[in-house]
């Protein structure tokens, strides 16, 4: 993997604000010159679209000097609330380590930066709609804790397949695909992440990574227990793979709901593949006019295709 990535707080809704890429634009024009230039700064930019309503995003990015081409981000929504309509509280830094600033790279960067504001607009829509989530809530907030205890490899390659395998990470993975294939580039990183879940076997275990596993699965059904207040949440993770006592049984249906998650990737990938081939197309029975703001048109088409097809999360959850 020629570049790497790390998101610590994440969260997780069915949908991708058709206004992200819009949003992204607009950041991005601000920030364009001092990214070429090396030059690390801090800037505050708001949202208002009739889908995404944030105010005062902090974004810190650091630029330095390395071996190798390296983008870190994190997102902070620990903090975040609704006021008045809007989340406040919300805070993006990115690590930028750059051995060749090349265009490749720049945009890599880009994309991160998109990556993260999707999550915002996840969290927003987790809020704003009173919906709660407690796979996002609860696992995807307890995985940075646990990395720090787990004593086995075993026990974080579990969490590194479990975090990449959630429905919020998978939705911003393909919409990146599709944004990276739109302008003729390779995404190889939903491919490794594919390759990363679909690789996933059961085996016999060693005492400690017995113990990793079990640990895992009891801090993650306290961490949703503690954070859930919906009684059928509760009754939901009562019954779920997190409260199975045999280790390997839940292990082989961790295994049955990760074959299922790559199903859902190369069925994105092929709709994305798909949807690039058939524009390509010349179709003699066409009946539309050239727009006027082609720009806009372009990105209009983009944002449809992802409401209606890329919108929804792989709808089988750890829960």
């Amino acid at each position: 993997m020629k570049y790497i990535v790390s998101y610590l707080n994440f969260n997780e809704s069915k949908g991708i604000s058709d206004s992200c890429e819009k949003i992204l634009h607009e950041v991005w024009l601000d920030i364009d010159s001092n990214i070429n230039n090396l030059v690390s700064n801090e800037i505050s930019f708001s949202i208002d679209e009739p889908d995404f309503k944030c105010k005062d995003i902090i974004l810190n990015y650091e630029i330095s000097k390395g071996e190798y081409n390296v983008c870190n981000a994190q997102t902070y929504l620990k903090e975040s609330k609704i006021i008045d309509g809007y989340l406040s509280g919300v805070v993006i830094k990115i690590n930028i380590i750059n051995k060749e600033l090349d265009d490749e790279f720049i945009y890599y960067v880009k994309s991160v930066l998109l990556h993260e504001i999707l999550h915002i607009f996840q969290h927003y829509n987790i809020l704003s709609s009173n919906k709660f989530r407690p796979e996002s809530l609860s696992i995807g907030s307890i995985i940075p804790q646990l990395r720090n205890i787990v004593k086995t490899k075993y026990g974080n390659y579990i969490l590194d397949t479990l975090y990449y395998s959630l429905a919020h990470e998978l939705s911003a993975q393909i919409h990146q695909y599709y944004l990276y294939k739109v302008n003729n580039r390779y995404y190889k990183r939903i491919f490794d992440i594919k390759n990363l879940i679909s690789s996933f076997k059961v085996s016999s275990l060693s005492k400690d990574e017995e113990t990793d596993v079990v640990l895992i699965k009891k801090h993650i059904v306290g961490s949703i227990n503690y954070l859930s207040s919906n009684p059928n949440y509760i009754k939901d993770i009562e019954n779920s793979i997190w409260n199975e006592i045999d280790i390997y049984t839940f292990l082989k249906k961790f295994k049955k709901l990760l074959d299922y998650k790559v199903k859902w990737i190369d069925k994105k990938i092929n709709l994305v593949d798909k949807k690039i081939e058939d524009s390509k197309i010349i179709k003699y029975g066409e009946n539309t006019t050239l727009p006027h703001d082609w720009d806009m048109y372009d990105l209009l088409e983009r944002n449809n295709f992802i409401k209606e097809n890329l919108s929804d999360s792989s709808n089988i959850e750890f829960i």
